[in-house]
């Protein structure tokens, strides 16, 4: 082989050595990208809510939703510029996700059906398919209305309760100040979606929870308790009275301020849902 050759073979091999090493420092770079994606995506917030011992150390019934949707709804719905309209859009498409989630902890019973190629599929049905007389979703009103026009779409029903409970402002402690209810008959016999869009110190929902189980006989462990945002410290004051509710939640923001706002929340939930800022 001349020496011309023999040049000719050496750079051929080089740029073929070449290529195979792009194409393989290419690969990893593709993979390292997806997994940063995905670990970005899956951050709701400083605590990581992703970490099952943190959640469970905050109640040990709690289930942190995990969708990539909500970044780009957070984004929106934290967001002090959205106006009214966009606020109510973008926060029951939250909200329409967080009812699903809710409902599939009620109790399922097995269901067998016959698909269109004639194959039998085993699956479950939830008691909102088969006895949703059996469950009743109630509201803490106001801002609770507005996840409950949300489970009303998904289970159209459903029986309905109402609680009218508010902070007082004016205090500092802003404990809850418990003025009407309104409920069906015969709630002892039924499974519970408690709703309100904002877990904050706690004191409402331990308030709602009380008159559910110490006036009309609500099993504890029949009560699920779906929000929107919640934080470290009303967890814990939940999981303090009443460990055996399930709660549901889309995100766990970082704190109370010391005026007991969330941090770093979006505001008041009920004011920008029905535009009374």
């Amino acid at each position: 082989m001349s020496l011309k050759q023999l040049d000719h073979t050496r750079g051929a091999e080089e740029r073929r050595k070449l290529r195979v090493s792009c194409l393989l420092m290419g690969a990893m770079m593709m993979m390292k990208m997806k997994r940063f994606a995905a670990d970005c995506s899956m951050q709701h917030s400083s605590l990581c809510n992703n970490d099952i011992t943190m959640a469970t150390s905050l109640h040990p019934n709690l289930t942190v939703m995990k969708s990539r949707a909500f970044d780009t709804l957070f984004t929106k719905i934290r967001d002090v510029e959205t106006n009214s309209g966009d606020f109510v859009h973008y926060s029951k498409r939250a909200m329409r996700l967080l009812a699903e989630e809710a409902a599939a902890h009620l109790p399922t019973s097995p269901q067998a059906v016959t698909t269109p190629t004639n194959a039998i599929y085993n699956g479950h049905l939830s008691i909102l398919d088969t006895n949703p007389d059996g469950v009743c979703a109630v509201s803490i009103v106001r801002a609770g209305d507005s996840l409950l026009e949300c489970v009303r779409e998904i289970a159209p029903s459903v029986r309905v309760g109402k609680m009218w409970i508010q902070r007082n402002e004016s205090s500092a402690d802003k404990e809850a100040v418990h003025s009407c209810t309104k409920l069906p008959k015969g709630m002892k016999d039924m499974h519970v979606l408690l709703l309100d869009p904002m877990l904050a110190t706690g004191g409402s929902a331990c308030a709602a929870l009380s008159t559910l189980i110490k006036e009309y006989d609500v099993a504890e462990e029949n009560i699920v308790f779906a929000n929107v945002i919640s934080c470290p410290e009303g967890l814990e004051f939940v999981a303090q009275h009443y460990p055996r509710i399930k709660i549901v939640t889309c995100w766990i923001d970082d704190c109370l301020n010391e005026d007991k706002y969330i941090m770093p929340g979006l505001g008041d939930y009920g004011d920008r849902f029905f535009n009374t800022v």
